[in-house]
This record gives C-alpha cells, sequence and structure tokens, in this order.
C-alpha cells in the first residue's frame, strides 16, 4: 500500500487519535480547548477517541459529541481497571483497536496516534504524522516541533525546560541498540507529547502497566530496542495555544511541575530503559 493511493478520507478511517481528559469542572480553560480538539477532529473527519475521568462524566462526554457528526466518541475511565493517566491511555488505545476491528479496519493498516487534549493544533498535523506508518516506512512516528515556533508559543521555562530534557534523552539513546542505526531516530522531541504508532503494536502500551508520563514513552522505547520497531521524527508545525503560555509563563506552580517530570523521566525512561545495558 502506498500513500498515493490513499485518500484523505481513507487516511482518516485508518486512524484513530486517542486521548484522556479529567476536568473537577468545566471552568478550566483546558476544557474549553479540549472542545476545540473535538470540534477539530470532526472537522478533519478524524476519529477522535477520549477516555475521560472527570466527576460530571455524562456532561462532559454530551459536550464532547456535540455537532462531531460521529467523529468523537468518549468513554468513562475503568477506575477499577484503568487507574490513572497511564490506566486511561491503555483504555483509550484498546478501545481504538476495538473501534478498528468493528469497522472492518485491518489493524495492521492502521494508525493510532496519541495527544493531550489541549494541543489543538495536532489535529491539523495528523496525516503528516501517520503517514510513514499507513505506507510502511515506520512503526512508530514521534513528532518534532518547529523549534521556531516552539520557541514563541510554548512558555519560555517550558521551552528551556524540554528543550534540555530532549537533549539528554537523545544522548541516552544514541547509546541504546536500536535506536544507534535508526534514520531519522537520531533527535526526538521526547517531550513533545504526542506519538503514533502501527495499530498491530497496541499490546506494547497495554501491557505497560505504568500509572503517568512514562506510559507513552516507555512502551515504544522497549520496542525499539527489544523488538526492532522502526521509528521516526515527523517535523510538524505545531502551534501551542496561546491561552496555555499566557496562563502558565512566569509561574512557579508550573516551573516546579515540569522540574517534576523531568525527574520521573530521568528515572523511569532514562536510567531504567535508556541506560547502558
Amino acid at each position: 500500500m502506498t500513500m498515493a493511493k490513499l485518500t484523505k478520507e481513507k487516511v482518516s478511517q485508518r486512524t484513530c487519535v486517542v486521548t484522556v481528559t479529567y476536568y473537577p469542572n468545566t471552568s478550566d480553560i483546558r476544557f474549553y480547548l479540549a472542545l476545540q480538539l473535538c470540534k477539530l477532529a470532526a472537522h478533519h473527519k478524524i476519529h477522535l477517541i477520549i477516555v475521560d475521568g472527570s466527576p460530571d462524566h455524562a456532561a462532559i462526554r454530551d459536550q464532547f459529541q456535540d455537532g462531531s457528526d460521529g467523529h468523537v466518541h468518549v468513554f468513562e475511565q475503568d477506575v477499577e481497571h484503568y487507574s490513572g493517566k497511564g490506566g486511561s491511555l491503555r483504555q483509550a488505545i484498546g478501545k481504538a483497536t476495538e473501534w478498528f476491528r468493528e469497522n472492518n479496519v485491518p489493524v495492521n493498516d492502521a494508525a493510532i496516534c496519541f495527544t493531550e487534549p489541549e494541543k489543538v493544533d495536532l489535529i491539523n498535523h495528523v496525516r503528516d504524522i501517520v503517514e510513514p506508518i499507513l505506507d510502511g516506512r515506520a512503526h512508530v512516528i514521534v513528532p518534532t516541533r518547529n523549534d521556531d515556533l516552539f520557541r514563541e508559543t510554548y512558555p519560555m521555562e517550558q521551552y528551556h525546560s524540554e528543550s534540555f530534557g530532549n537533549m539528554h534523552f537523545n544522548l541516552l539513546a544514541r547509546q541504546v541498540e536500536g535506536f544507534q542505526n535508526q534514520q531519522g531516530a537520531e533527535k526526538l522531541d521526547w517531550l513533545f507529547g504526542p506519538f503514533a504508532f502501527n495499530a498491530k503494536l497496541a499490546s506494547g502500551w497495554l501491557n505497560y502497566k505504568g500509572i503517568s508520563w512514562d506510559a507513552q514513552m516507555v512502551p515504544y522505547v522497549q520496542g525499539v530496542r527489544n523488538h526492532n520497531w522502526r521509528i521516526m521524527s515527523v517535523t510538524v508545525g505545531f502551534r501551542h495555544p496561546k491561552e496555555m503560555k499566557e496562563q502558565e509563563e512566569g509561574d512557579p506552580v508550573w516551573t516546579t511541575k515540569r522540574l517534576t517530570q523531568l525527574n520521573l523521566l530521568f528515572d523511569l525512561l532514562g536510567k531504567k530503559e535508556l541506560s547502558s545495558r
């Protein structure tokens, strides 16, 4: 199969975007951004699967699905079996594989793409991200932010902390078998967040029991290192929401959160998965 034979409609039919949400109330700016994500997914006719753990799940579900013409699918988080952010991600990936089966889409010809719900503009780049998966060039894609837009649209502190983290993880990856000789894997944007993979590899995520950010990244590191998955980067002109920059820039609460994230990933990803073996 080649992308030349795939229309935009067929790409949409073979792709599910998954995300996870939790909102104590609908006044959170992130809820507003998630609504925009839903509208944009429906506009592009891309199927979006959301696992939501909000207290008022029914109201959240109805607002997310309103006017989506069947393209937005919202499920309540099964906290007994899928706890935390990592559990929600596993549940969403499982729902995506179910959707492919129910719609007679072979999983080896399908792609699952994860994004955080506030990254609205990511939807505009989904087709570029999944193309190398659907045409057989890659098993996993980790999109890379255009650096000028990264610097311009993100909080200053986040730009610097994530740039530093990316440098660290890329240095480690160069010493790991599987990453060393893969063209396109030399410089990954590890801390961007979104990633995509061939749906036939879903078990890599479903079998990893991490409950935080590691649940996104460790499965593809293990796949590349242990199972020869082909991993690539695709540069996208992603624009971060201005509302996020305005809310978070210059706020020590958010710099503390970013340090916590780096410390967790330096341990669970860096020391445990990308260390020399």
